[in-house]
């Protein structure tokens, strides 16, 4: 691990704990309530994913790539468990599954032209062609797509945070490739906080408020502006110019903004809250990394058509 990531690293941890102390200095003084303790649970589980996360991705490639498989294999899970999927089509996941090493083993040996055309146009045939020999026609367009989206957001996507490692961007590599990591995980969490912090301080005109009311134009313009000036101060950790940086920046508030969205829509459309209760004040694993879905590919192909 290079001494600049260490030094990010004991950033963030210094960070969780005034934040945590703060939030439990305000509930003792005014007392428990509704904000701070959704607060106090968000920041809990930050130290459990920060710790998981700089033991799994920071360390060296080959547990990156494990660990990243990990993720992806109970992010599909997650979601799928939730279809109402015939027998038959259930049939179809055990594909989906055997398909998930496949993916992050084109990743890790950057198999560059195999890693595009994998999941989007080999599985998309193999899943269709499963469907069809099943025999079960009824309700087939919507377990095929279904489970088709959730192999593209939950493994495709997140594939692309370990092709980071092995994938030449044109810049310095080395311990680079954890800094770009590092960089695109703190850029995409931090602005789903900017975003929910915005909005409950000055948030009053809703966008889209019959996919997710709790969204702002206030608290995705403080989100965007604050995602913007913390890319810009962390250019040098990547080893960008001030516009790639802010370029970078607005990219990845405004992707992140809509992965959260297109997993919102999901949910309303299978009427839950949650995909999962895994994280105390999140829900879900997958309800935590849903913004990473599409960042992951908006960063990635930046960096590497810049």
């Amino acid at each position: 691990m290079s001494f600049g990531l260490s030094q990010a690293l004991i950033s963030i941890y210094s960070l969780l704990t005034v934040l945590t102390s703060v939030f439990a200095l305000v509930r003792w003084v005014r007392g428990p309530g509704k904000l701070i303790t959704e607060l106090i649970q968000r920041t809990l589980s930050w130290w459990a994913i920060v710790t998981t996360a700089s033991v799994c991705l920071f360390f060296n490639v080959e547990l990156a790539t494990l660990s990243l498989m990990a993720l992806s294999f109970f992010a599909f899970n997650e979601i799928v468990s939730k279809y109402d999927l015939q027998l038959e089509h259930k049939k179809l996941l055990r594909s989906c599954y055997f398909a998930i090493p496949i993916q992050y083993t084109l990743a890790y040996f950057n198999t560059y032209d195999l890693f595009l055309t994998f999941l989007p146009v080999t599985m998309f045939v193999l899943l269709s062609l499963r469907g069809v020999v099943s025999g079960a026609s009824n309700e087939f367009n919507k377990a095929i797509g279904a489970v088709h989206w959730s192999l593209m957001m939950t493994v495709f996507s997140f594939s692309h945070i370990a092709l980071l490692y092995s994938h030449n961007l044109s810049l310095p590599m080395g311990d680079l490739r954890f800094h770009l990591v590092l960089f695109l995980i703190v850029t995409t969490e931090l602005n789903d906080v900017f975003q929910f912090t915005w909005g409950k301080l000055f948030g009053k005109r809703k966008i889209i408020p019959h996919i997710s009311p709790n969204k702002t134009f206030e608290g995705l313009l403080g989100g965007i502006l604050s995602t913007m000036v913390l890319a810009y101060f962390l250019k040098d950790f990547i080893l960008v110019d001030a516009g790639k940086a802010l370029v970078l920046g607005f990219l990845i508030s405004i992707t992140g903004f809509f992965g959260d969205i297109l997993f919102s829509a999901v949910k309303r459309d299978l009427k839950i809250k949650d995909l999962g209760s895994s994280l105390p004040g999140h829900g879900g694993l997958l309800d935590r990394v849903d913004s990473l879905a599409l960042t992951s590919m908006v960063f990635f192909y930046t960096l590497k058509f810049f």
